[in-house]
């Protein structure tokens, strides 16, 4: 069994008392962190219960113990003492019978303020599990929403054109390598994206080189601002000869010394690895 199913296991047998006071507890602190991030302070509530309806619809159903959670709200909407079944009729007038898109929403969200609080959006996470399991059982459609909420914000581009975006700006970048058990750093600035690759360049004759082929992990660290990118992976070596005709193209006088001195350039690109944006604030986007 999973970490992740074991909490679930763990909610679905808390203590009724416990649950209710975590419960309490967790949303007592999200809704003033959120409201502490509106612009007027007042909308900690609304944007809370954004996250409760979504969770609350996770499975598409509303159950009865879902249903008493709901109730104050349904109660306003319907200006009523609503029912079960009013509840019910109401749930699926707002179209959380069928909560795809408003998932997708809601998840970004989540992602949005997690961004600014990784904490506020691990407690937000909680509250949603807590919400699915309500009724004593977390169902599989429910464990599924709450994993799209745990998965990070990715980048809806592709992932070396990013990357070799970011490069750009930095204009230079660390090569980070081994040698036996010491750490290597080097500063590059030659980069070729090909064939939807970025390749970077070392001399064959420098140490770097030899390290990279004792030791391929490496890591590529770019900075912008107080912003970086960090793209760990093994060096993979191509000799393709287009690559040395591009620095012959945009390095001319690097060339020449490399052909005059009888030097050759080894050109590698990274593979089987990651890479993540990072701010100061420690924003963290994956990009792979």
């Amino acid at each position: 069994m999973s970490s992740f199913d074991t909490l679930c296991k763990n909610i679905e047998e808390m203590d009724p008392d416990k649950f209710a006071q975590l419960f309490n507890e967790k949303s007592v602190a999200v809704i003033s962190k959120l409201s502490s991030l509106t612009a007027d302070g007042k909308d900690g509530v609304s944007i809370y219960m954004e996250f409760i309806l979504a969770s609350v619809s996770a499975d598409g159903k509303l159950s009865p113990n879902e249903y008493l959670l709901l109730k104050p709200v349904f109660d306003r909407m319907a200006e009523k003492d609503t029912s079960y079944e009013d509840g019910v009729a109401i749930f699926n007038a707002m179209g959380l019978n069928k909560p795809g898109a408003y998932q997708k929403v809601v998840d970004l969200m989540a992602d949005i303020f997690g961004m600014v609080d990784e904490d506020l959006k691990d407690d937000i996470i909680l509250i949603c599990l807590l919400v699915c399991g309500i009724d004593g059982e977390i169902t599989d459609d429910e464990k599924q929403w709450i994993r799209q909420l745990i998965e990070p914000l990715k980048i809806e581009i592709d992932p070396m054109q990013y990357i070799n975006g970011f490069l750009d700006k930095a204009g230079v970048f660390t090569l980070a390598t081994t040698c036996h058990d010491q750490p290597r750093m080097r500063v590059l600035g030659l980069k070729i994206l090909l064939d939807g690759k970025i390749y970077f360049a070392v001399g064959t004759f420098k140490d770097v080189y030899k390290q990279l082929q004792a030791n391929p992990k490496c890591e590529i660290l770019a900075s912008v601002g107080t912003d970086f990118i960090r793209w760990d992976g093994k060096a993979v070596f191509n000799d393709d000869p287009r690559l040395m005709a591009v620095v012959e193209n945009i390095m001319p006088q690097l060339a020449a010394m490399y052909k005059e001195m009888g030097w050759t350039l080894g050109f590698f690109t990274l593979e089987g690895g990651s890479a993540e944006f990072v701010s100061v604030s420690n924003e963290k986007i994956k990009i792979f």
